[in-house]
């Protein structure tokens, strides 16, 4: 299994690190050239100057949550790795500058702590028991009383 959605029973909070890298190391800029030149799309130097442009976030970004599990209650710590909240942090990094982390988590914690929050759970070949949160899903929890959809079918 390889993906998973996940609806915690209680988001915690976030836990914000700095990067163990604050720039590319050369093996990832070495992938990241690798993977924009697949299928030839782009020529080397291109891909070069692309790979350039490409800004690394120099923090990591964890939620801390409780599930429930055959064994009772467990507390969990997983990795964020979605796309909005690296572009969340740039655009707070913007219109807040070094205060950015009060927006951020404002969004992350509370915001998204007051909808119907899910994570989409992924892993990789290699590291199959490492599991990441690829992608925040927060449908608009439903009112009590509020009409239920019927079946299509």
């Amino acid at each position: 299994m390889s993906l998973a959605l996940l609806r915690p029973k209680q988001v915690i909070g976030l836990d914000i690190k700095k990067a163990r890298h604050l720039d590319w190391t050369e093996e990832e800029k070495e992938k990241l050239l690798r993977a924009q030149m697949q299928g030839d799309l782009f020529s080397e130097p291109e891909a070069r100057n692309q790979v350039r442009e490409l800004r690394k976030i120099p923090f990591d970004f964890f939620y801390l949550y409780r599930c429930d599990t055959s064994e009772g209650e467990k507390e969990f710590r997983h990795k964020v790795v979605d796309w909005e909240a690296g572009a969340l942090y740039w655009k707070c990094r913007l219109s807040h500058g070094d205060g950015w982390e009060a927006p951020f988590r404002a969004k992350l914690e509370e915001e998204l702590g007051n909808k119907a929050l899910m994570f989409l759970m992924g892993n990789q070949h290699r590291f199959q028991n490492q599991w990441l949160i690829i992608s925040l899903i927060y449908p608009p929890k439903r009112k009590p009383g509020a009409a239920v959809q019927l079946s299509l079918f």
